[in-house]
Parts: C-alpha cells; structure tokens; sequence
C-alpha cells in the first residue's frame, strides 16, 4: 500500500477541513456558504456515509466533527471504522439532535484528538429522520 504525504502540515499548523468523498474516493460536493462543510441529501429517513479516506491513503487527526441539516429532522451521527472485518463505532463522535437541533445549530463531536492511521477506511454515518440536506464538516491535521 503506498502513502501519500499530499496534505502534509508543517508541526503546529492550524487544524483545517478534511475532505470528504463518496465510497470510490469521490469528493462530495461543498456547501456554497461554506466550503469545508459538504452535503448529501436524504429523500426520506436514511443513512447517509461521508468517508473521511476512502483510499484508506492519509494519517491525519481528526480534532472534531461538525454536522447541520436545512430541515427539522432528528440526526443521528456516529463515526465508524472497518476493522476485523466489521464496522466499529467509535462512541467519542457518537450524537443524536432533536429536529430543532440539527435545522438551527451546528453540532459538534470531539475528543481531545483522534488520530487515524493510514490503511484504515473511517467514515462519518448520519441518519436522518426524513428527507434534508446535511452538511458535514471534519476539521483535522494531516501528517506525512
């Protein structure tokens, strides 16, 4: 498996947006307002995944996860990790807002750090309570 070193922060950066694709390593598309933020609609109550590194390429450190919605549906969102063969939550991301909550703030999940070796496949699962856009944002460090 070959690493990249593409997103490499010198020591001490500040954290910024990490990008976030489809399964195939696509880049989801972002928000006009704000562009670190990026969206995917749900027709209906459904779960919808945000990969953080589909091509499992990158070490980098997620400091937190930002998730809102344009409609008042609840969301449920939790961050997952393939391993041992299976999906893995890791419960430090795990939130569930009320509709209230996800139409008129901007939620936040975080540890202290998370770092996130390369070769492992993570991505963020929302559930929605009926049909929205959510926008999703992961702030974090790269490193080589």
């Amino acid at each position: 498996m070959k690493y990249t070193d593409e997103f490499k922060q010198e020591v001490g950066d500040k954290p910024r947006g990490i990008p976030l694709t489809d399964s195939g390593g696509t880049e989801l598309t972002p928000d006009t307002d704000a562009p670190a933020f990026y969206v995917l609609e749900a027709t209906g109550a459904e779960t919808l995944k945000f990969y953080i590194d589909a091509e499992k390429l990158r070490y980098y450190s997620m400091m937190d996860v930002n998730v809102t919605a344009d409609a008042n549906v609840t969301l449920a969102l939790s961050l997952k990790w393939r391993i041992l063969g299976g999906d893995k939550e890791k419960y430090a991301y795990s939130m569930s807002l009320t509709g209230t909550q996800a139409l008129n703030g901007c939620s936040t999940a975080y540890p202290l750090v998370e770092d996130v070796p390369p070769g492992t496949q993570a991505w963020i699962e929302v559930a929605t309570g009926g049909a929205a856009n959510v926008a999703l944002n992961v702030m974090g460090r790269y490193k080589a």
